[in-house]
């Protein structure tokens, strides 16, 4: 077994030490309003541009949204998400048609696709959910709790006072943020 992120922030909360200095940070930190919109995809895109958008921004998740429920209040209202764990699903079904499709119809295809019995039994043992998001206003603890506890390796950030997604964060965002205070 490699030693990961995960596994580091998951040691790390089970001392004191380094629970009470993730208490005492703000989740805020990860707050990128002003900037989340660019790694999000118009649920009008094609499916291949999340995938680009996941690549150039070196994510795992990408938020689907409407440029116009976004508005001018930074963030991004997200209506779904897709993910690189999609392309297994395609490679799967032997459907790579389907990557020409626009976001929306792609998530109704990947519905369709997960809603038999199998891929249900299969989602609920991945523990894969649209949306798992910790608030910006919580502490990186609640962050990292989160995190671990949903075993995503990403998570995304919600703002209550804007009702959007303003950030996502993975455990290595959250280590290198707080490893000089946790060592």
């Amino acid at each position: 077994h490699v030693f990961s992120c995960m596994d580091f922030l998951d040691l790390a909360l089970q001392f004191p030490g380094p629970s009470v200095m993730l208490e005492a940070q703000s989740a805020k930190t990860f707050d990128n309003r002003g900037t989340i919109l660019q790694a999000s995809v118009m649920t009008t895109d094609p499916v291949t541009s999340a995938l680009e958008i996941m690549d150039a921004e070196h994510l795992t998740v990408c938020p689907a949204t409407l440029r116009e429920l976004s508005g001018d209040l930074g963030g991004v209202l997200a209506s779904n998400v897709v993910s690189v764990t999609d392309l297994k699903l395609v490679i799967l079904e032997e459907r790579h048609d389907v990557l020409d499709l626009n976001v929306d119809d792609f998530i109704t295809w990947r519905q369709n696709v997960v809603g038999t019995v199998g891929q249900l039994l299969r989602q609920q043992r991945l523990h894969r959910f649209n949306v798992v998001s910790v608030d910006a206003g919580d502490s990186l603890h609640t962050l990292a709790r989160r995190l671990l506890e949903s075993e995503l390796q990403r998570i995304f950030l919600s703002s209550d006072e804007i009702a959007r997604i303003v950030g996502i964060v993975s455990s290595r965002d959250i280590l290198i943020e707080s490893l000089d205070q946790v060592l």
